[in-house]
């Protein structure tokens, strides 16, 4: 990991870098730290995870080198109603990092993984930390498919990669970074939401979602203001899903 070249990159004041070889989640390693009285802008990547983690309690797979695994750590001091929207902005935010760094165009696939040639290149995991009812700080954490790789047999036809050169790692870390402290946390802003909405992979598809392990079908119809997903059920009557415990996956 090239520490000298993401500090040169990042445009953000006063963030305090971590790069380490291995760890086994950079997210742990941050809430450790915050844990531990660290209040800065935090930015902490590693060369690879050993017990990378998703949303639901699934595990993300992180063990090629080539690839990004980074936490940016935030400090809004938010209400809960007002930290809903935060994977939402940051899904755009990655989003955003990755054309500028790559001039690859991901979509989003609701809520918070980026999709690249019809594959899975990048998982976001949002985490709150939580003092005296409201939301302290938000451990964000992003793993991007950057380089060509190999994947678990499990993984071979979700996973894919952005297909690019390795040696551009430190400087979309920066880039990634930047957007993510860049971003107005709060309520979803217009500009966001379109965002959003354009980059969508779900809207106007057949959709299988699972609420509590059971299983319902839908039409994904649109994005609300708080980044909830409308879905018009099969007798015309429709819902919003808000992230949670919801599991989507394209139908077909």
């Amino acid at each position: 990991m090239l520490a000298d070249v993401i500090k040169r990159n990042l445009k953000t004041a006063q963030v305090r870098t971590v790069c380490v070889e291995s760890v086994d989640s950079t997210n742990t390693l941050a809430r450790s730290m915050i844990n531990s009285g660290d209040n800065s802008l935090l930015l902490i990547a590693a060369d690879m995870q050993t017990g990378g983690r998703g949303r639901n309690g699934k595990s993300f797979y992180s063990e090629n080198k080539g690839s990004v695994y980074m936490t940016a750590v935030v400090h809004p001091n938010l209400s809960f109603e007002d930290s809903v929207g935060i994977t939402t902005a940051s899904a755009v935010a990655v989003s955003r990092a990755v054309e500028s760094v790559t001039g690859k165009k991901t979509d989003i696939k609701w809520v918070n993984d980026l999709y690249y040639g019809g594959r899975k290149v990048c998982g976001i995991l949002c985490e709150a930390v939580a003092e005296k009812g409201s939301v302290k700080s938000v451990i964000i954490g992003v793993g991007i498919n950057l380089a060509a790789c190999e994947f678990p047999d499990e993984l071979d036809s979700i996973a894919g990669t952005l297909g690019c050169d390795s040696s551009l790692r430190e400087v979309l870390i920066a880039a990634v970074a930047d957007e993510l402290f860049s971003l107005e946390f709060g309520a979803l802003g217009e500009k966001i939401l379109d965002e959003y909405r354009a980059k969508s992979l779900v809207i106007g598809k057949k959709i299988d979602y699972f609420i509590n392990g059971q299983k319902n079908t839908a039409t994904a119809i649109g994005i609300d203001g708080c980044g909830g997903l409308i879905v018009q059920k099969d007798d015309g009557t429709s819902d919003v899903l808000n992230s949670g415990e919801i599991s989507v996956r394209l139908n077909g």
